[in-house]
């Protein structure tokens, strides 16, 4: 049976190959760049702790599995523009049969592997002092997963609304910030009082309504949760749609 140029099995390829080219080679010569992503998760831990105790501390774990997802995302909005704005890289995988949504996961897994001990870290850390069964850890897992695949498709269009190379670190880690601390990711979203329905326009915070019900933290109603499942799912397609379909792909 012929294989059909750029089908599934390229596209798989095209992902693991970037994902190698752009994640585990680099961070094998630069071991110390996963340092940085665990300052900030690991001091906000170490703050709600002290100031809350245990209750601090579970929400401590909840931010830091959000926010290593979120930053894995979010970095994806530099390498991608100074791939197509310095390297001409981009420009060369338009050429092959490889696709956009494919260059984007490629990149965004890529991404994963800077931030994995601070994943591995907090997923350990969730273990042990939240355990919790196998539905509910099914329940965060896809959480999560929502979670990584919608800012990273998000990132990757943003980064193609750039011309210029100058700013776009400093942009990711401010929207990093803005995504991680305003919304209600390490505090419940009942705080926000009657305009708890905010959580739903980010994606990071309707990730941490989903964790925080399942480990107990925060009791929210069924509704509630599976319209923050709806949230996630929503901002997934949107995603998707600006990749294939919105995002400059092929220079002008």
């Amino acid at each position: 049976m012929r294989r059909v140029k750029g089908g599934l099995g390229h596209q798989l390829r095209a992902i693991l190959v970037l994902a190698w080219l752009n994640g585990l080679l680099p961070i094998i010569r630069s071991p110390l760049w996963t340092i940085s992503t665990l300052t900030m998760p690991i001091s906000l831990l170490v703050l709600l702790t002290i100031l809350y105790k245990n209750v601090g501390l579970v929400m401590g774990i909840v931010g830091g599995l959000i926010w290593s997802m979120l930053s894995s995302g979010t970095a994806l909005i530099g390498d991608a523009a100074y791939y197509r704005l310095e390297l001409k890289f981009q420009q060369m995988i338009v050429a092959t049969p490889t696709n956009p949504l494919a260059y984007t996961v490629g990149l965004a897994l890529s991404e994963v592997v800077f931030t994995l001990p601070g994943i591995v870290l907090f997923a350990v850390l969730f273990t042990v002092i939240t355990p919790v069964d196998q539905w509910e850890a099914l329940r965060v897992t896809l959480s999560l997963v929502l979670l990584w695949y919608s800012v990273s498709a998000l990132a990757f269009y943003s980064s193609t609304l750039f011309t210029y190379i100058r700013y776009i670190w400093a942009v990711a880690s401010l929207l990093t910030l803005v995504l991680g601390i305003l919304p209600p990711v390490y505090y419940p979203a009942i705080y926000l009082g009657r305009m708890w329905w905010l959580a739903y326009l980010v994606p990071t915070s309707s990730s941490a309504l989903i964790i925080q019900d399942a480990v107990g933290v925060v009791h929210y109603s069924p509704l509630q949760v599976n319209l923050a499942y709806l949230s996630e799912v929503t901002w997934c397609l949107l995603g998707t749609v600006l990749v294939m379909r919105v995002a400059r792909w092929r220079s002008s």
